[in-house]
Parts: structure tokens; C-alpha cells; sequence
């Protein structure tokens, strides 16, 4: 190949590579099963209360392993009956601006392409039900809103929330305005889904008109999550609904309820969700932590806390990381008032929701595997399973030591996920107050370790030059990106993976032609994108 026609492939690389992570052609949304879920709230997000913090702490959202970022609403605030002191994200003056409080356009667009860049999507929290009652709507169109007998607008009935303004869904003029509004956020900003506030509010009908009309409309697939639990909501469209379920039963169990009331509570909402589809689950969210109480007072403390969202993971499903609740946060977060958390407090509780988390992305069968439950009264047991692979998960949900009984095929050698050392699973398991155990078949993944014998060596390199960089013309093993696979490609593997040289030299790869090298292109630099789990259900 000749010096132009390298210059050509690599000018074509880094153009594909630009495209790949501007927010028009991220093509790395979660599937709903594989969604994890980062809850922002702004004005507890960072000092000032910006879009620009998220984007200053981008990394250590990464650090999670979450690959969707969902905002609360971010336009500007009504002034009528304002809620004080600052008034609610979810009264809506308008839908096509961004609120000089959270920043501009461009803070956004920058957060958008941080995001991407690290394989993150980004969710925009969407008002349908409502407006405030100084949106341009309410003069322009009176019409398009809910009123009483004297031609008023109202509140939504049924509710105390006196700065909205009801939309009239039997208006179709209104309903094409909304369907528009939200289309110019995903076609022309490029945000990759949307969870849509208060959507049991909004009738059925619209949902099954609006989402396939935006999907269409949009530059890449949408995550869309409704915030309702509607039975309903699968069928217009929405991939993901609240689990409002689980949670509660969550909350009953840490209060002394029975953990069997766990799998009926799964069997009820995600257990009876469509193929593809998911819930999402939560220990807390904006609403619970201001309105509730924080997951270290509902669930009997820090170390509670931490068990109740492992049996969320347990279970499965889309969950959710929520403002604060990374690092222990102890205190309430309101959302009408700025109480930014204090990020240098927390670290240990943050290294276990990293991994965790990290446990629950490199094992499979916790979003798809099969699910046996032997839960008794204190504590929750399950095994998943899914190609060969077997996940064990025992929480004590009581704060004092707490014995299962675990079944018969369930026993023997296993590996601890937490520790990586070998847990031999006897008759009577006895668990510390709200201790967490993580059990597998097979040792924890390593990086590096491509024959899944629990080392990094030689065999490993030999699994790797195999499987990418001999077979035609792939060369994903070509580390070094010269047009070939050899040994300077094994150094770089060394040095990010291995430390011993291969007992066999790898073979060297021809130079393909330039067409074949910006195919090959494209494809590594998705390949590069974080990996999504993949199976069956």
C-alpha cells in the first residue's frame, strides 16, 4: 500500500472515528435488558448546579459502569405559582430552551459527546402531562389545556401540583406540537432516549402515535422509559417502566417483611414483561429520596442500604444509581432547592457500587440467565444461570447474622466474586448482618485472560491471535495499527494484559487493500465501544 493510500485510510479512520462519538451517529444504546442507569440531579450534582459539572465528573460516573445518563428536566422553570425557593425541573416553560440556571447548548452538546466518547448515553427527562402555567401555550392556545366549568386552566386533577398547568389530549393540535417538541431534541440535539414524567397520565393513544413517530425521526435508537407502570406502556412503545413494585415490596422486606415476598413482587413486573423489554429498579430516585427517605434510613443504614440494592441486581433488570447514592449519601436531596452532595466524602461505598456493578456487567446471567429463587424469610438466595454459567446470590437482609439452607445441586466449590478466592458452598450458609455474597462457577473474569483459566500467560496470546487477527482479513489484533498482526502487537498485549512473551510467535497478517482497511476501520473502533452483555433471555 502506498504512502497516499495510508495518508487516505487514515484521514477516512479518524472521520468514521469522529462520526462515532458526535451525538448524531452514537450507535451504542443499551438494549433495555443491559441499561444501567445513572439518575442526575443538577442542582445537587455539583456546586454551581450545571450541565458542565456532570461533564467535569464524567469519569467517575464511568468508573460505575453505567452506560445511560438521565437528567432531570433541564428546561426553564414556570414563574406562576413557583414552587419556592427555586421552583419544579417538572413545570416546563418551555420546551426548546435550556435553562440559564443548568447552562447552554453547548454544555450540553459537550455533555452529550463526553458521554458518547465513553460509550454513555444520554436521557432527557420529558414533561408531557404538563406545563407551567406561564408556557407561551397557555395564551397562544387555551384551547390545548384541561378547564373548569369558567373556562379556566387547571391542575391536574387528582393532584396537589398547583404550578402546572393539565394538558387537553383531545386536542390534536397539541398533541402534533408535543410530538415536535420532543422530536428536535433527539433529531436535531441528538439525545439518545427520553423518560417521559408522569406517563400514566397521558393517554395510551398518544404514546403509540409519538414514539414511533420520534424514533423515526431521530439519528440513532432511543431508549424511551416511562414513568409509570401501566400494563399498557410495552404496547405504544416504551422499552423500559418503573418498578414500583419491587420497590415497595424492597422497603416491606428491610422492614421485616419475609424475602420470599421478593420473587412474587419479580414475577409480577419484570417476570411478566415482553421479550426484549425492562424495568427499571431502584433503592431510591429523586422523588423517594425528597419525599421518602434515604436509602440508609429505609433499609436500616449504610450496610443495609447496600444489601437492598444487591438484591436488586439479584433479581435483574435495569437498575438505577440515583445522585449521591454512590458514596452513602445520608442525607435527603431535594429537587426544588439546590443541596449539592460533597463528592470527598464516601470512597469505600463508591469502590463497592463499582464492584458490584462491575460484577453484574461481566456476569451475564444476572441480567438473562434463568432464575431459581430459595429465599427464606431473612434471606435472599437465587441462582442464575445462562451458558454454562452459575451465579449464586445470598443477601441477609436483617441486621443480625442470619443461616440458609442451600439446596443440594447448589453446593460445592465455587469462586467469590468480591474476594476471588474459592468458596466451598456447604449445606448452612450463615451470613453476617446485611452481608452480600457473590458466588460463581468460574473464577473472576481477568483482563487478558482469553482462555477463562483464571491466569494471564501465553496460551492466552495464542487464544487472542487466533480468534482476531488471523482469520481473514480481521485484524483487531493488530494492537499497534500497522496493517499487520506480530510481535510488536504481543508487546503491546503485554503491556496492557500479559507478562510473559508467547511460546510461538504470532503469524503475520498481509496488508489488505485501503477499501478493506476502512471497513475494518469502522469496525474497530465500534468493537472499542463498550461491549454490551449479549444472550438469550
Amino acid at each position: 500500500m502506498s504512502s497516499h493510500s495510508h495518508k487516505a485510510v487514515l484521514l477516512i479512520c479518524l472521520t468514521i472515528n469522529v462520526w462515532l462519538v458526535s451525538g448524531f451517529a452514537f450507535a451504542v444504546v443499551p438494549d433495555p435488558q443491559d441499561a444501567i442507569i445513572y439518575e442526575v440531579n443538577l442542582r445537587a450534582f455539583s456546586q454551581a448546579g450545571g450541565i458542565d459539572g456532570v461533564t467535569a465528573r464524567i469519569d467517575e460516573i464511568d468508573a460505575l459502569g453505567v452506560n445511560v445518563i438521565w437528567l432531570m428536566p433541564i428546561h426553564p422553570i414556570g414563574a406562576i405559582n413557583q414552587v419556592p425557593p427555586l421552583g419544579s425541573p417538572y413545570s416546563v416553560k418551555d420546551y426548546s430552551q435550556i435553562s440559564n440556571e443548568y447552562g447552554t447548548q453547548q454544555d450540553f452538546t459537550d455533555l452529550i459527546d463526553a458521554a458518547h466518547s465513553r460509550g454513555i448515553s444520554v436521557m432527557m427527562d420529558w414533561v408531557a402531562n404538563h406545563t407551567a402555567f406561564d408556557h407561551p401555550w397557555t395564551s397562544s392556545n387555551p384551547e390545548w389545556y384541561s378547564q373548569d366549568g369558567a373556562g379556566n386552566i387547571i391542575s391536574p386533577p387528582g393532584t396537589n401540583w398547583l404550578d402546572v398547568a393539565d394538558l387537553n389530549y383531545g386536542n390534536q393540535a397539541m398533541r402534533s406540537a408535543m410530538i415536535d417538541e420532543i422530536t428536535y431534541w433527539a433529531r436535531d440535539v441528538g439525545v439518545d432516549g427520553f423518560r417521559f414524567d408522569a406517563a400514566d397520565f397521558v393517554p395510551f393513544d398518544f404514546w403509540q402515535e409519538a414514539i414511533p413517530a420520534v424514533r423515526s425521526e431521530a439519528n440513532q435508537p432511543l431508549l424511551i422509559l416511562a414513568e409509570g407502570a401501566r400494563s399498557d406502556h410495552y404496547a405504544a412503545g416504551f422499552d423500559m417502566t418503573f418498578d414500583w413494585g419491587f420497590y415497595n415490596a424492597l422497603k416491606s422486606v428491610f422492614d421485616g417483611s419475609s424475602a420470599t415476598s421478593l420473587a412474587s413482587a419479580h414475577a409480577t413486573t419484570l417476570g411478566s414483561a415482553p421479550s426484549g423489554k425492562s424495568v427499571l429498579r431502584f433503592t431510591t430516585n429523586h422523588d423517594e429520596n425528597a419525599f421518602d427517605a434515604t436509602p440508609i434510613e429505609l433499609y436500616g443504614g449504610l450496610d443495609g442500604s447496600l444489601a437492598a440494592y444487591a438484591a436488586t441486581l439479584a433479581y435483574g433488570g435495569s437498575p438505577l444509581v440515583y445522585t449521591g447514592q454512590e458514596i452513602g449519601w445520608d442525607q435527603n436531596i431535594p429537587f426544588f432547592s439546590k443541596a449539592p452532595v460533597d463528592w470527598n466524602t464516601g470512597a469505600s461505598t463508591q469502590a463497592w457500587y463499582e464492584q458490584i456493578l462491575d460484577i453484574y456487567i461481566d456476569r451475564s446471567s444476572l441480567q438473562r440467565g434463568t432464575l431459581e429463587d430459595s429465599s427464606d424469610s431473612n434471606i435472599v438466595l437465587v441462582r442464575r444461570t445462562l451458558n454454562g454459567e452459575e451465579i449464586i446470590m445470598a443477601i441477609n437482609t436483617r441486621n443480625s447474622i442470619s443461616t440458609a439452607n442451600i439446596p443440594n445441586d447448589w453446593q460445592g466449590m465455587m469462586f467469590d466474586q468480591f474476594t476471588g478466592v474459592n468458596f466451598d458452598l456447604l449445606p448452612s450458609l450463615q451470613l453476617d448482618p446485611y452481608e452480600v455474597l457473590v458466588l460463581a462457577n468460574t473464577p473472576i473474569p481477568i483482563s487478558g485472560d482469553y482462555n477463562g483459566d483464571g491466569i494471564v500467560d501465553p496460551a492466552d496470546y495464542t487464544v487472542w491471535r487466533d480468534t482476531y487477527g488471523t482469520t481473514g482479513s480481521n485484524l483487531v489484533a493488530d494492537g499497534d495499527k500497522s496493517l499487520s498482526v506480530d510481535s510488536a502487537d504481543y508487546t503491546l498485549w503485554t503491556n496492557n494484559f500479559g507478562n510473559t512473551w508467547p511460546t510461538q510467535s504470532a503469524s503475520t497478517v498481509p496488508e489488505p487493500d485501503a477499501i478493506i482497511v476502512v471497513i475494518l476501520g469502522i469496525t474497530i473502533l465500534t468493537l472499542s465501544r463498550r461491549q454490551l452483555v449479549v444472550g438469550t433471555v
